[in-house]
C-alpha cells in the first residue's frame, strides 16, 4: 500500500455485491457505516477522502506499538464492499469491518452449586492464588458487590464514548468464578483480576461490543503483567482482534475462551475462541456430559462445568449457564498450573490440560468435548 494508490467508491456497480463478498467469519452483525484500519503507512492519512472515509478516531496503543484508525464510511457502500475495495488497493494493511461480539450465558434461578466446587476443589487454603494476575474481556462490574469484598480487583471499562454500558451482571458473574468470595466462586481468591468491559447498549438496546472496544482492552490489559486472559464472548473472525490475540500471544500470555452457545449442530465458529492462539472451552455438566447448548467444531479443545453455576450478579447471585462459566473455570486451572506447575508457554499448557481430561475411555478428540472433560487437582 502507498499514497499514490487510492481508490474511487463512487460507483456502487464497480463492486461485486454484498452476499458475494460475505465471508463465513462474517456471520455476527456488524456496524453498518464503520470501518477499522490498523498500522497504516505514511501517507495513508492525505488518501483516506478519495478512499471514501473520514476519521472517527485515531488511537496509539503503546502495548501493541500500533496505531488504530477507526472510520467512517462516507461513500453509501457496505462494509464488506469497502474490505473488498481496501484489500484490493491496500493489500498489506490490516482492516475490516467493525464486527460485533455477544455474551455467551445463559441465566437461571438460585442454587449453592459454585464454581470451586463444580471444579472439586474444595475450601482455599490460605493465600490461594497470591501472585497470580488474570484479565477478562467482558462485561461491566459491580465492583461493589460483596463477592469483591477484600478481593485484588482492578477494572477499566472500553465502552463506546456516548453510549450507556449495558448490563453489568454477565461480566460480574464471570469476575467472581475468578476471585469472588466463598459463596460467590473462589476459584483463586487471593489473585489479582483486571477487568474490562467492552459492552454498550447500541440504538436498539441490544448488548454489544465492538472489534475496537476489544483490541483497546487487550492493549490495556497486555501492560498489567497477566499470565491469563479469559474472553467470555464471541463473534466473528475480526482481523484486528486476531492481530490482538496474536500480539498478547507473543508477549506470553495464556488465553482462554468460551467456545459459543449455538448448540452441536452449529457451523457458526466463535472467535477469538477459533483462533490458533487460544485454547476453546465448551461447556459440561455435573456428570461429564456436554451441555446441549454449548458450540461444537474443530477449534473446540476442552471441555469444564458450565451448567447452574452459581455466580455473583448486581444485587445477589444467580444461576448461570453458558460456555462463558466454562472458561473462567479453565483460566483459573491454567493461572494456578503457571504458578504451582511452572508451565511456560501455550504448548505446555495445552500439554498439561491434555493430561487432566476425563475422556471416559474415548483416546482421541471430538469436535464436542475436545479432548475431554478436565479434572485439575486444586493447587491451594
Amino acid at each position: 500500500m502507498g499514497c499514490a494508490q487510492t481508490a474511487q467508491v463512487d460507483e456502487k456497480s464497480e463492486l461485486p455485491s454484498v452476499q458475494n463478498l460475505k465471508q463465513h467469519e462474517d456471520d455476527h452483525e456488524h456496524h453498518e457505516n464503520e470501518f477499522l484500519v490498523l498500522d497504516p503507512p505514511p501517507g495513508y492519512l492525505t488518501s483516506i477522502p478519495s478512499l471514501g472515509f473520514s476519521i472517527v478516531d485515531v488511537v496509539r496503543l503503546d502495548a501493541m506499538q500500533s496505531t488504530l484508525y477507526h472510520l467512517k464510511i462516507d461513500s453509501g457502500h457496505h462494509p464488506f464492499q469497502v474490505r473488498h475495495l481496501h484489500d484490493k488497493f491496500h493489500p498489506n494493511v490490516i482492516a475490516d469491518v467493525n464486527h460485533h461480539f455477544g455474551l455467551h450465558a445463559r441465566y437461571r434461578k438460585l442454587t449453592d452449586y459454585f464454581s470451586r466446587r463444580a471444579a472439586n476443589w474444595g475450601t482455599p487454603k490460605s493465600g490461594c492464588g497470591q501472585g497470580i494476575r488474570m484479565g477478562t474481556v467482558d462485561g461491566g462490574l459491580d465492583t461493589k458487590h460483596p463477592a469483591f469484598k477484600g478481593r485484588n480487583v482492578t477494572y477499566r471499562s472500553f465502552h463506546r464514548k456516548g453510549q450507556k454500558i449495558s448490563s453489568i451482571a454477565h461480566g460480574t458473574a464471570v469476575a467472581s468464578v475468578l476471585v469472588g468470595g466463598p459463596t460467590w466462586g473462589n476459584m483463586l481468591p487471593n489473585a489479582h483480576l483486571s477487568a474490562t468491559n467492552v459492552f454498550q447498549k447500541n440504538k436498539k438496546g441490544r448488548s454489544r461490543a465492538s472489534s475496537k472496544g476489544i483490541f483497546l482492552a487487550v492493549n490495556w490489559l497486555m501492560k498489567q503483567r497477566l499470565q491469563v486472559i479469559n474472553f467470555s464472548i464471541g463473534g466473528s473472525a475480526n482481523r484486528l482482534v486476531k492481530r490482538a490475540i496474536e500480539r498478547a500471544h507473543k508477549r506470553g500470555i495464556i488465553l482462554i475462551a468460551s467456545a459459543g452457545n449455538n448448540g452441536p449442530l452449529t457451523r457458526k465458529k466463535s472467535y477469538p475462541a477459533a483462533f490458533r492462539h487460544v485454547i476453546a472451552i465448551a461447556a459440561s455438566n455435573r456428570f461429564d456430559k456436554t451441555a446441549k447448548f454449548s458450540s461444537a467444531g474443530d477449534y473446540v479443545e476442552f471441555s469444564a462445568p458450565g451448567v447452574k453455576i452459581y455466580t455473583a450478579v448486581p444485587g445477589g447471585g444467580r444461576l448461570m449457564s453458558g460456555t462463558s462459566f466454562a472458561s473462567p473455570i479453565v483460566a483459573a486451572f491454567a493461572a494456578a498450573a503457571i504458578k504451582y506447575k511452572g508451565i511456560k508457554n501455550l504448548d505446555q499448557m495445552r500439554a498439561y490440560l491434555r493430561k487432566n481430561t476425563a475422556a471416559h475411555g474415548r483416546k482421541k478428540w471430538d469436535k464436542f468435548s475436545g479432548w475431554g472433560f478436565l479434572h485439575v487437582n486444586p493447587p491451594c
